[in-house]
């Protein structure tokens, strides 16, 4: 079963709740204090905490009785900026913790999940032109998750947060993505780029590349080889990707390190969109 966490604390999030439950039609039981809805390969289940702060999230459910290979969080996202947005990204922390999580801990990312629900929100875009969407990097918690997860979020207000087509379009890409049997993707680290990983962002809508984990300039300063290393391994990485216009010297080695004592390649985003291009249709 995948599993769809909504919390009763996100606005966004009872919204793609509500679409969820409209669309599948489940069946709806208490699991522990939980209330959980079930419609044959997704479940939907409502927490009463901020989804960031769910850490061992997957480990309490089980322990109630719930059998699950991956999670999706349905999430808001909150910027100052105030720009309208659908985001996916993976949750973890490099060297603080300042929302959620531990310090230098990572959730297992689900790569394939992420890019077959980024291919069905493609094609509902322009049922909301005013909105965009964007890739995120790994940020806030929670860390420690083992399970497959990733967040998909509606930005960043709530003004969107409440936008019942944007609940519907998130909806309706999740239950295509979980349903989407395409798994042969190249699966990617990406390293440099701003918190919305723009040359990423290009890369999933136009290539045969998908992302686990992703690391913003911001974070250099604390990302090492160990967390690399463990990013990788966790994303089931065959690659590393570069933003080669914002990586430093510094941080190419790294990943060069990293790259040659995993067996894995380290390519620059430019190779990649040059030479991966997805198939139209």
């Amino acid at each position: 079963m995948h599993l769809i966490v909504c919390s009763t604390e996100d606005l966004a999030s009872q919204n793609i709740k509500s679409n969820l439950i409209d669309l599948l039609d489940p069946d709806e039981r208490k699991v522990g204090d939980y209330a959980f809805y079930e419609a044959d390969d997704i479940g939907i289940i409502e927490i009463n905490e901020r989804l960031i702060y769910a850490d061992y999230l997957d480990e309490r459910l089980r322990k109630l009785g719930l059998r699950f290979e991956e999670i999706l969080f349905a999430s808001r996202h909150s910027s100052k900026d105030k720009r309208k947005i659908f985001s996916v990204h993976v949750s973890g922390n490099v060297a603080t913790a300042d929302y959620g999580g531990k310090p230098y801990s990572l959730a297992k990312p689900s790569p394939i999940r992420i890019k077959n629900y980024v291919l069905a929100l493609k094609e509902k875009l322009d049922r909301k032109p005013e909105f965009q969407f964007t890739l995120e990097v790994t940020h806030h918690g929670p860390s420690e998750i083992s399970t497959p997860s990733a967040f998909y979020e509606i930005g960043s207000t709530e003004e969107e947060w409440k936008d019942e087509e944007a609940g519907r379009i998130v909806a309706e890409s999740m239950i295509e993505a979980v349903r989407d049997p395409r798994s042969d993707w190249q699966i990617a680290v990406g390293v440099g780029g701003t918190h919305y990983a723009p040359r990423q962002t290009e890369i999933i809508l136009t290539t045969t590349f998908t992302f686990g984990h992703n690391f913003a300039k911001y974070t250099f300063e604390g990302l090492n080889k160990d967390i690399l290393m463990k990013a990788v391994e966790l994303s089931n990485a065959e690659y590393i990707v570069i933003d080669e216009k914002s990586t430093t010297s510094a941080i190419k080695s790294l990943v060069r390190e990293v790259a040659d004592e995993l067996g894995i390649r380290m390519l620059k985003s430019k190779d990649v969109k040059r030479k991966f291009k997805l198939a139209e249709g």
